[in-house]
Order: C-alpha cells, then sequence, then structure tokens
C-alpha cells in the first residue's frame, strides 16, 4: 500500500468520525475505523454507529466483522486504541490484538493521561506495526474533537491569595509563603522572603509588575510588530505588488525615518524573527493586553 492509498484510507476513518454524536451528558470523543486487506476496504465504523457509547473499533470487528478473519489486515483508527475498560468489557486494543490485525494507523494519541501511549505500546509489544496518520491530518482530528482534547488537558485555576490581588495592599498583609507584601521603587508589587544568610535582609519575590513596566513592555513589542509590518510593505513595494500615490509619499518617508529610528534603539538583529519567534510575541503581546483590559478573544491581531 502506498502513501496515497494510506491517505485516502485515513480521510475514510476522518469521514467515519465526523458522523459521530457524543452521548448525553458527556463528552465523548469522536472516532472512525477502517479495516483494509489487500489495498481493499473491507469496512468501516464509528463510534455510538450501531448503539450508544460502543467504541469505533468494536463496532468493526464485532459487531459487522464478527466471523471475518481480519488477520494481517491494516487498520486505521483516528485516536489511539483503549487500554482499559470496565468489567467486563474488553479494551479495543485487545480485541485488534485477538483478531491478529498486522498494522495500526493511530490518527492521534488519546489525550487522556491514563491511556496516552499505552495502546501504541501495547500493540507493539504484541508485535503489531504501528503507523501514524500524516501530520496535517493529525491537526484535522485534534480540531474534530477540541472539546474531548480540552476536557483531558484542563488545568485546575491557579489560586490566588486576597493579598496578590488586591492594591493597596493593607499594612501587615502577608504573602502566599506567609511573609509581608510591599511595593519595589519601580512599582513592582514583591513579597519581601526572609534571608536565611542575613537575619536583618530579605529578598523580593515578584507578585506583580508594575504599570509603568508593563506599559515600556507593551509599546517595545508593538513597536517590533509595526517594524516587520512595515518591512512586509517595502517589500510589496520593491516587487511593484504595491504602489505609493503622490498623496502617500510623504507618510511613507516617515514611516521610513521611523524604521531607521527603532533600528538604532533596538538593532536590526533584534527586530527580526522566525515564525516560532513570531508566535511567542504574538502570545506576549496577547497577555500584555488581556493584563491591559482587553478581551481575551480580542486582545492582539498580528
Amino acid at each position: 500500500m502506498d502513501a496515497a492509498e494510506s491517505r485516502a484510507f485515513m480521510l475514510r476513518a476522518i469521514d467515519q468520525a465526523r458522523a459521530c454524536i457524543s452521548e448525553p451528558d458527556r463528552v465523548s470523543p469522536k472516532v472512525g475505523a477502517v479495516l483494509v486487506q489487500d489495498g481493499a476496504l473491507v469496512a468501516a465504523a464509528f463510534r455510538g454507529e450501531l448503539r450508544p457509547g460502543e467504541h469505533a473499533e468494536f463496532t468493526l470487528l464485532e459487531r459487522k466483522l464478527p466471523d471475518h478473519t481480519a488477520a494481517g489486515g491494516t487498520l486505521f483508527t483516528t485516536l489511539e486504541p483503549c487500554t482499559s475498560r470496565n468489567d467486563p468489557k474488553i479494551p479495543c486494543v485487545e480485541r485488534i490484538i485477538e483478531r491478529r490485525i498486522g498494522k495500526v494507523y493511530i490518527g492521534i494519541l488519546d489525550p487522556n493521561d491514563d491511556i496516552r501511549g499505552r495502546g501504541e505500546l501495547r500493540l507493539r509489544d504484541a508485535g503489531i506495526q504501528v503507523g501514524r496518520f500524516d501530520s496535517d491530518l493529525m491537526g484535522v482530528i485534534e480540531e474534530l474533537n477540541r472539546e474531548f482534547v480540552r476536557l483531558h488537558r484542563h488545568r485546575p485555576p491557579i489560586s490566588r491569595t486576597k493579598s496578590e490581588l488586591k492594591d493597596p495592599v493593607p499594612d501587615g498583609e502577608t504573602g502566599p509563603n506567609g511573609f509581608p507584601i510591599g511595593y519595589t521603587p519601580e512599582g513592582d508589587k514583591v513579597e519581601w522572603i526572609s534571608d536565611p544568610d542575613d537575619p536583618d535582609g530579605s529578598w523580593p519575590l515578584l507578585l506583580r509588575r508594575g504599570d509603568s513596566a508593563i506599559f515600556a513592555e507593551y509599546d517595545e513589542l508593538w513597536h517590533k510588530v509595526w517594524y516587520n509590518r512595515h518591512q512586509v510593505l517595502m517589500a510589496q513595494v520593491a516587487r511593484g505588488d504595491r504602489v505609493i500615490g503622490p498623496d502617500q509619499e510623504e507618510i511613507f518617508r516617515t514611516a521610513e525615518e521611523k524604521a531607521r529610528a527603532l533600528e538604532d534603539k533596538y538593532g536590526k538583529d533584534n527586530l527580526r524573527w522566525n515564525d516560532f519567534e513570531w508566535g511567542l510575541l504574538s502570545g506576549r503581546m496577547s497577555a500584555l493586553s488581556w493584563v491591559l483590559g482587553a478581551e481575551w478573544d480580542e486582545s492582539l491581531d498580528t
């Protein structure tokens, strides 16, 4: 089976997953499964297709193909097969092993910490070849299962003491570690932690940056965002994709002067990034915008 044929069956499994409907009062994964032998489709199934809550692999192998000889076949499943079920149910990974499947293509690993990676390892331990869906299709499956993924990747909210949230801090207020809270000359809110090597000394544990530091950082990042946008415009003009009209020439000259001033201030090496660094910058900008009062979903459009 070549790469094009494999991808076609991956897409078929994803189409099956799209048909899933969560059971009432719970978020369940959207899973599709396809069995292939000798390069031909044998059968396909999705979670809950015949009975609510039944896993796609169970529906495929036990409901649709109970008497079919699946040995040596290739299974495409959008989610890593489960490794544990409530007794007397049998995990899907064990059913796959029992049916002597030769190879299993997995779309994404299960986001549940109790399962993630264990299904793949169990298959490999049983001598079954394991492959992965094409990387671009993994994102499609995660988007299809965004609520299920979010459910298992959720982290408890960070707890904050009243002293961390309230300003100004009343006299005698202590921080999360039991030490006095105050402010540095720069306006940062800190907890003054006792220095074990100096009974009369202490060091500041930062709780919240001062407004002046936040605004300074915000302005610097926006300067860099503007500079990169200006460079894109200049490249478009140089290629002839954009034309600067007579009424825009003065604005363009002013922008050029500003760009040169930013290069002098920050240095060219500190004004250009690759895609990964640009992603980090966008995240920092969004966080700062939110701190300054913007709504999270509209905090930055870079």
